[in-house]
């Protein structure tokens, strides 16, 4: 038997194999599971772990493609629904990076090890308020089921799967949406103060402008973030919620799912 040619008719091994790649390319870029920071022989635990637990629920699509085929299909598979799901990471990145800019932070930008990327002090905080909520909200779990799902929705062995992709494709429009949404308000409050300041140095002119304008704003949107915190924690478990339903309902649906439903969560501001 040519092993390149080889289908999933072929027994358990083949279907563990193309299992364990799905089970790779959604670890890899998963939110929490796919981090930096999380140890790759973590990983590589976690993605046998999952691999042995979800090869009994995986079918074999009608007229499966060849291995050679398969293989390349079931990472890609992988990849997007991490990177689907991780797209509410992003956004609340988004939203801390049009907070730092227009608090002035982004002047102060440093080299952070954890991300490989200049950051401002909002990043991190940010970043671990959402990593908390995620866990606390035992998201981590929804995600896994929304891997598991996957295996039903899309047999190993199928064809690319091209609605999933144009749901993901519009996903990403709305994250964008989301996370302007979260930050827009305080960053009108915040131009408003820059307005004020303006027209402040307009009426008296010996006032520096830079000295009196930056350390204000910083102030401001500091007492606004501690003031909003409840509802920008309320924005980013919407956003959670919201994409890991969308994914779902992408799966369930061929990306029909998201056509007719309300294109953003109610909580987020």
């Amino acid at each position: 038997m040519n092993p390149l040619a080889l289908t999933l008719a072929g027994g358990q091994t083949a279907s563990l194999f193309l299992v364990l790649l799905r089970c790779t390319g959604f670890v890899m870029t998963a939110p929490i599971l796919g981090h930096r920071a999380v140890p790759r022989p973590v990983k590589a635990g976690l993605i046998a772990m999952l691999a042995v637990t979800l090869v009994g629920d995986a079918s074999a699509a009608q007229g499966a493609v060849p291995m050679l085929v398969a293989a390349p299909i079931e990472i890609l598979i992988g990849i997007t629904l991490g990177f689907a799901l991780g797209l509410g990471f992003s956004a609340v990145e988004t939203a801390a990076r049009l907070l730092s800019l227009q608090m002035g932070l982004s002047l102060g930008a440093v080299f952070d090890p954890v991300s490989g990327e200049a950051s401002t002090p909002f990043d991190p905080l940010f970043a671990v308020m959402a990593g908390l909520l995620f866990l606390a909200l035992n998201l981590h779990l929804a995600i896994i089921g929304v891997l598991a799902e996957s295996f039903k929705a899309l047999p190993i062995g199928g064809a690319w799967p091209t609605d999933l992709f144009g749901a993901v494709s519009r996903l990403i429009a709305l994250t964008l949406e989301l996370a302007a949404r979260v930050a827009m308000p305080l960053a009108l409050v915040l131009l408003l103060v820059e307005l004020s300041v303006a027209l402040v140095s307009r009426a008296i002119p010996q006032i520096n402008v830079f000295f009196l304008g930056l350390p204000l704003k910083i102030l401001v949107g500091i007492v606004l973030v501690g003031i909003a915190l409840p509802t920008i924690l309320a924005g980013m478990a919407g956003i959670f919620r919201f994409l890991i339903g969308g994914v779902s309902a992408a799966l369930v649906a061929g990306g029909a799912g998201l056509a007719g439903a309300s294109p953003l969560p109610s909580v987020v501001p």
